[in-house]
């Protein structure tokens, strides 16, 4: 399916837009109260909406107005809010509720953007402003910054924050330049950070077992993410001549079944601990990859059902990955901790789909889209098992031993 100039543009530069502020957002929770965090992200996010309503004719408009809703949505805040604010015991259970809005969401937005030829579009953009009408209902419960925080390290967070941009960009247009720009800006980062009294990244983060494991394990999990669904749909249009509308109704079931997997996500760290949820959420994955793989001919139901698989181990891996990261962290680092994991997750499907697309172009193993789709299917499920052994290797070193840092 071939996509114009301008909305392959609003597709990937707010999402470019995401990753590169999500650092230095989730940051600023360390620095600044969130209370003053969600006000102003609120009020962007309603003007931006509105603006993109107004500016509808002017497609330029609309890209900025778009960027600026990326850069204004505060869900990232409010997972930030959950890993500094809640007590251990019940951390894990609102982190799952948190995973499970998002999905809800992504619902929403399936089934607006299916009704986009009975509502005009430019419509559905003011959907995100109703959000100030929970804005005073937030407030009530969204906690002050209690203690005064260290000097915020403007250069070194702008340095990391930019640096990420060059690098999304790089993996979805594929520009040497931007590598080389990335590559220069990450060195005068660390030199900077060597050098800084209070830099972003201090040296118990990186001395962090716990945390710096558990991001390892996080960029080899969502690695091929954004590739599962572009795969799905090639299966669904190419191989069984599905209708596009069919397909996006399945996968609206995918997300639902996500949604209840999320809520559950939390109580299930709860009953068998974060370590063994990871293992069985990348075990999960792992069966998803290689029944893909061995039954895509098997029937479209067939193939979906092994979506699901591969969707709910996906989902129920993100709350006990943030619950031991951010837990490893002290409590005034822990928004920083939440941005990186949040730059880790972005630029690592960014990496996936590259390779993806990679592989669809060189017709590596064999000229026929089954065969080629199959072999797809077996990487992944190499990167699953990969992160199986490697979640094993850094309990091994840490998991008994990890503890919440004094606050």
């Amino acid at each position: 399916m071939h996509m114009l100039p301008e909305a392959s543009l609003l597709v990937s530069l707010p999402g470019v837009a995401l990753a590169a502020v999500c650092m230095f957002y989730d940051t600023l929770c360390d620095y600044v109260s969130p209370r003053t965090i969600v006000c102003v992200g609120t009020l962007v996010l309603v003007a931006s909406s509105v603006g993109g309503f107004l500016g509808a004719k002017n497609f330029w408009v609309v890209l900025v107005c778009r960027i600026f809703q990326t850069i204004a949505v505060h869900a990232s805040v409010v997972l930030v809010i959950l890993v500094k604010y809640l007590p251990k015991k019940d951390r894990g259970i609102y982190i799952g509720f948190n995973n499970a809005a998002y999905f809800v969401s992504v619902v929403l937005g399936m089934l607006l953007g299916g009704q986009i030829d009975f509502i005009p579009w430019k419509y559905i953009l003011l959907v995100p402003a109703l959000s100030i009408f929970l804005l005073p209902i937030l407030l009530k419960d969204v906690p002050r910054l209690e203690v005064r925080p260290e000097p915020f390290d403007g250069a070194g967070a702008t340095l990391f924050t930019v640096c990420v941009a060059f690098l999304t960009i790089f993996f979805t247009y594929e520009k040497a330049w931007l590598l080389l720009v990335s590559c220069l800006l990450f060195a005068a980062f660390v030199v900077w950070t060597k050098k800084s009294r209070n830099p972003l990244l201090t040296r118990p983060m990186v001395k962090s077992r716990a945390f710096m494991g558990t991001l390892f394990i996080l960029f080899l999990t969502f690695f091929f993410q954004y590739a599962a669904i572009p795969i799905y749909k090639t299966i669904g249009k190419s191989v069984y001549h599905q209708h596009l509308e069919s397909i996006s109704w399945l996968l609206a079931l995918v997300y639902l079944i996500c949604v209840i997997a999320a809520s559950l996500s939390g109580a299930l760290c709860k009953k068998i601990g974060n370590w063994w949820s990871i293992l069985l959420s990348l075990g999960l994955m792992l069966l998803g990859f290689v029944a893909s793989a061995l039954v895509i001919r098997a029937g479209f139901a067939t193939v979906t059902v092994f979506m699901i698989v591969y969707e709910v181990g996906l989902t129920l891996v993100y709350t006990p990955i943030y619950d031991i990261a951010t837990s490893a962290l002290r409590e005034s680092q822990r928004g920083r901790g939440v941005g990186i994991a949040h730059v880790a997750m972005n630029v690592s499907p960014a990496l996936g789909i590259a390779v993806y697309s990679a592989v669809e172009k060189s017709h590596i193993g064999s000229a026929e889209l089954v065969p080629r789709l199959s072999m797809v299917f077996w990487l992944m499920a190499a990167l699953s098992a990969l992160s199986i052994i490697c979640t094993l290797g850094v309990y091994k070193f840490v998991g008994h031993r990890a503890r919440t840092p004094n606050q």
